[in-house]
């Protein structure tokens, strides 16, 4: 048995892979001029993914329980993704990115209890968060461990329209400078990841488990679990630095090769997920340097364009700057006519 069979053997049993739930893929690039970042959004339904410009002033509650609450330092660019609050990617003007990716219960998730310690912000509430107050990854951890993160249910996700789940999420950030770190809560502590490896991110089990398979140089099989599509993504982003991509164009056009490599299809069954169909919904391509965003739907084959040029970011507004062509459109219904 080889090695990556024996790994994802280990995985499956002890984390729970086979359950894991939904899937999305980051692979963040990071060399001189050239800092870029490659992110699918892979959910089985639809998540009618709406970009909004928000500037700076904004008054924000990060949670109706004892929530920090601030005006927004720093204008951002977000992906608002199910509900009008859920921001699953965004870049603020200083150049720093938050995303919010699927990481399941079953992989240990468990968030910060609710003490009168420290003020609280939302699990699901965090990109926001750190997008409007922060300027660094260094900035951004700081500001964590200032708070408690709590598990406050989310709402409105298909298929669960009239309950609020436990979030079932972990968190990449990554700023203009290419400092990059994953945030996980395991077990009710933050665990912070903030090496080369944090760049590659996807879903269960457990980061520490994925920079293992690194150490142990594990190579990718062809599947749709999570640690496969992190190793593809990670090889092919490797390639750029071997060839010493320092533009910021280039890597983002080279940075298609990783969306390839990461791409979920859009009816491709996870025979370790119950047979069930993960499509990439969604990828959006991050330029830190230029502070753009390129987002390229599964609904249509025009790639749009978004910049701070935008918007005014020095009003306390939201503003709708892209919305899905195709509202509630699941592949499912869409491959069946």
């Amino acid at each position: 048995m080889n090695k990556t069979l024996i790994a994802l053997t280990i995985a499956a049993s002890t984390f729970g892979i086979m359950q894991t739930a939904q899937a999305c893929t980051t692979a963040a690039y990071h060399n001189g001029e050239a800092q870029v970042t490659m992110r699918t959004m892979d959910w089985n339904g639809y998540d009618n993914a709406t970009v909004v410009g928000k500037g700076r002033g904004i008054e924000n509650s990060y949670s109706k329980t004892d929530g920090v609450s601030s005006k927004a330092k720093y204008a951002a660019i977000k992906i608002e993704s199910f509900t009008h609050g859920t921001v699953a990617e965004g870049i603020n003007e200083k150049g720093l990115e938050a995303r919010i990716l699927y990481l399941g219960t079953a992989a240990g998730t468990q968030f910060q209890d609710d003490t009168a310690e420290l003020p609280n912000v939302d699990a699901g509430q965090v990109p926001n968060y750190v997008l409007d107050n922060f300027a660094t990854v260094a900035e951004a951890l700081e500001g964590l461990k200032a708070v408690e993160v709590i598990p406050t249910g989310i709402t409105g996700i298909p298929g669960h329209e009239d309950e609020a789940i436990y979030p079932p999420v972990h968190f990449q950030l990554v700023d203009a400078s290419g400092d990059v770190a994953v945030v996980e809560y395991i077990g009710g502590e933050m665990k912070v990841y903030n090496e080369h490896g944090a760049s590659y991110m996807s879903n269960d089990p457990a980061f520490d488990f994925h920079l293992n398979l690194d150490k142990e140089q594990v190579e990718p099989n062809a599947t749709i679990r999570a640690a496969d599509r992190r190793l593809r993504a990670k090889l092919s982003t490797e390639d750029l630095y071997q060839r010493n991509i320092t533009d910021s164009q280039q890597a983002l056009i080279s940075m298609k090769a990783t969306q390839a490599a990461a791409f979920s299809g859009y009816n491709q069954q996870d025979p370790y997920a119950d047979n069930a169909t993960f499509p990439t919904l969604w990828t959006v391509f991050t330029d830190r340097t230029n502070k753009t965003m390129m987002l390229d739907r599964a609904h249509t084959f025009a790639v749009e364009s978004y910049s701070f040029d935008m918007f005014d970011t020095g009003v306390a507004k939201r503003v709708v700057l892209g919305e899905n062509p195709m509202p509630n459109a699941t592949f499912t219904n869409e491959l069946s006519n």
